[in-house]
């Protein structure tokens, strides 16, 4: 007597494993991706260079909170172009940045963005 043996029947090959590794695959690229776009800001240090500027600078000086003090007055950061606007100060004048210290990083660079924004170029920072 001749047994044959039973036809295999083929199987589809399991897609779960195969929906896992894409799904890690997605939460990984979009933990690891930043969407954020990185602008220049102009800066100048104030040891950089000797030589004479044609203008004083515009003091401003940045402290914590969204305090900033323009040439001695205190002003808050969302005035800063309104208070530089209202004093006549050209936009070609140059404008020096300094920092107190209890402002952060974000402060000085929320006041140079303000800046940019409105038109004005030549930035200083000091220490």
């Amino acid at each position: 007597m001749r047994l044959s043996e039973a036809p295999k029947r083929s199987r589809a090959p399991g897609l779960t494993s195969l929906i896992d590794v894409i799904f890690l695959l997605l939460m990984f690229f979009m933990l690891a991706s930043t969407f954020s776009i990185y602008q220049k800001l102009d800066v100048t240090s104030g040891a950089e260079g000797a030589g004479q500027m044609e203008q004083s600078p515009i003091l401003l000086q940045v402290f914590g909170e969204g305090q900033l003090s323009v040439n001695g007055d205190r002003v808050k950061v969302e005035a800063l172009i309104a208070t530089l606007s209202d004093a006549g100060i050209e936009k070609i004048r140059p404008v020096a940045i300094i920092p107190a210290k209890d402002s952060t990083v974000q402060d000085v660079v929320s006041a140079l963005e303000m800046l940019k924004t409105a038109g004005w170029s030549a930035t200083i920072v000091g220490n």
